[in-house]
């Protein structure tokens, strides 16, 4: 049985929600290359030389980049989720945010979110991610079992501890 089209609608709504949230954030929370990067660094790596507007320029591109690696990756989820929910009646999906900061997983990760439950990860797998914190997230119950999309951290296999 396919999923209604009103469900995937729903997913698709909900991880472009979530996307453009997190991209906000970033943009609020990201204060540019200067005060991101050691003096030494920033000066190594030239920096100094560009202008104040040239630097604003380059800000501005990290977060374009940014923005559209997130949306890239809450896409490739969704469309992830779609295809292996096709023979499932209708997917269980929950919302919410990781609580504190998401820089990967190891194979034994917890993941405490904001609604209360607590998430292990359910496949050997270890990936380490740009820090996001408290990223928004999405899990979706299939007929394998549970997947957890994390914007800006990809997607993995968990089960539900509490």
């Amino acid at each position: 049985m396919m999923i209604p089209h009103r469900s995937i609608a729903i997913a698709f709504a909900l991880m472009i929600g979530l996307t453009s949230a997190l991209a906000e954030e970033q943009k609020a929370e990201f204060s540019g290359v200067e005060k991101s990067m050691s003096p030494k660094a920033f000066e190594e790596a030239g920096l100094n030389k560009l202008t104040p507007e040239e630097r604003e320029r380059l800000d501005d591109f990290i977060r374009r980049y940014v923005n559209s690696a997130n949306q890239e990756a809450a896409n490739a989820a969704v469309e992830h989720a779609v295809k292996d929910n096709k023979i499932a009646s209708q997917p269980q999906v929950i919302e919410s945010r990781i609580v504190g900061p998401f820089h990967g997983y190891n194979g034994r990760s917890r993941f405490t979110l904001e609604n209360g439950q607590v998430w292990a990860q359910s496949q050997q797998v270890t990936r380490a991610y740009p820090p996001v914190d408290s990223p928004p997230v999405i899990i979706v119950k299939g007929s394998w079992g549970w997947r957890m999309y994390i914007v800006g951290g990809g997607d993995i296999r968990v089960s539900k501890i509490q």
